[in-house]
């Protein structure tokens, strides 16, 4: 691919992954207002939706975007390099704390429940709310903007972030989700993933720390493949 394609490869990907994005929370509104089913699950969902990591998961990728949107067209605009470079360390902290290691971790885990026994995370009475391609669309097509943004070309000068200015915020961004995912047990007596409902307090707590964990373990692998990935520097006199 020529020089001139690849500046304009980012806005080729994103943008549209953006508007499918877009289409796909629509309908989640629209599924929302045109039932009223009382089944349980339904009900969680229509009730708390946005309290599902699912959903904390996918804003995030939203926000990556619109920020990873706005870098490229920086870079191809011009404008001032003070703005430009504010954009692209956005970006790059967004994705490598949170956005590598929170999707991929929506994806695994409930995928992996979802095969032991799809009741645990995702109860087959909600095939008739949500088609396939919905239920895809948050837990697999997900991985596509991460495999955009490691293979896409890095502008000069790019650095990637590392695990100690990242861990503090990908922990922070954790805790505070099961603090969440607590919380509404407590206060509203619903446990969000029916997984939670057959595990004792101790099988609870230690679900959540090996989620913690994992998660870390996830960040760790994405800054490794960020550094596989990334140009080496050429010395003088290298090469022919």
């Amino acid at each position: 691919m020529d020089e001139h394609k690849k500046k304009f490869l980012g806005l080729g990907v994103y943008t549209p992954v953006w508007l499918f994005y877009y289409y796909v929370s629509k309908q989640y509104d629209y599924v929302y207002s045109n039932n009223s089913s009382n089944y349980e699950a339904f009900v969680n969902l229509k009730r708390f939706g946005s309290f599902y990591f699912t959903g904390w998961n996918f804003s995030a990728q939203v926000y990556f975007l619109v920020i990873a949107i706005l870098d490229e067209l920086a870079h191809l605009l011009g404008i001032p390099q003070s703005v430009d470079k504010y954009f692209g360390l956005v970006r790059h902290y967004l994705f490598t704390a949170i956005v590598f290691p929170c999707s991929m971790m929506v994806s695994v885990m409930f995928w992996g429940l979802y095969f032991v026994d799809r009741e645990l995370v995702f109860p087959r009475t909600l095939d008739e709310f949500y088609p396939s391609w919905m239920t895809h669309s948050v837990h697999s097509f997900i991985i596509l903007p991460i495999v955009t943004e490691i293979n896409l070309p890095k502008k000069h000068g790019y650095e990637i972030t590392d695990f100690n200015h990242a861990f503090p915020v990908l922990t922070a961004f954790i805790v505070s989700y099961e603090i969440t995912l607590l919380t509404i047990y407590f206060v509203y007596g619903v446990w969000l993933y029916p997984i939670f409902k057959y595990l004792t307090w101790l099988q609870r707590l230690s679900f959540l720390v090996i989620v913690y964990a994992i998660t870390v373990l996830l960040l760790y692998l994405g800054i490794l493949i960020q550094n596989l990935k990334k140009p080496k520097k050429v010395k003088i006199g290298d090469g022919v």
